[in-house]
């Protein structure tokens, strides 16, 4: 049991790590300085992701979600820690609430279920750069991804 949750594991790991390069390979990511979280919930709950190392005077700055999907989906951004953030069209109003106390980004989800599991992550666009500071990967109970399988 424990050599499957190894490479379950080790699948995921890579799964992610081939997006992320795939991402900084297109030019869409200029730049990487990254920490990653994992976090387990039950549905219904909510949870609040936290991202820092941001720079002193951060400008536009954002959450994004990657699923097992070859996409990317914004969530909500700010043009500056100070201002109201923006949430994506057609996103839930009150499910996601993005705030930040200037030195830490937040990004609170309420009433979760296993569509919300997948990777957050969180950065600032500066100096014409897209820094990306920190990933949490959000699984919530009862959603197994499964990324390929052997026959």
């Amino acid at each position: 049991m424990d050599s499957v949750v190894h490479r379950h594991c080790l699948v995921v790991w890579f799964w992610w790590s081939l997006k992320f390069i795939l991402l900084f390979g297109s030019g869409w990511i200029s730049s990487i300085v990254t920490q990653f979280y994992a976090v387990e919930v039950q549905p219904g709950e909510e949870v609040t992701l936290e991202c820092s190392n941001f720079s002193r005077h951060p400008g536009h700055i954002f959450w994004f979600k990657m699923t097992n999907r070859p996409n990317v989906s914004r969530i909500s951004s700010m043009v500056t820690a100070e201002r109201n953030a923006s949430l994506q069209d057609g996103l839930q109003a009150g499910k996601f609430n993005m705030t930040s106390n200037t030195s830490v980004l937040f990004l609170n989800i309420k009433h979760l279920d296993s569509s919300d599991s997948g990777l957050y992550f969180c950065g600032e666009y500066k100096d014409d750069k897209t820094v990306i500071s920190s990933g949490t990967y959000l699984k919530v109970q009862g959603k197994s991804v499964i990324m390929f399988s052997v026959i």
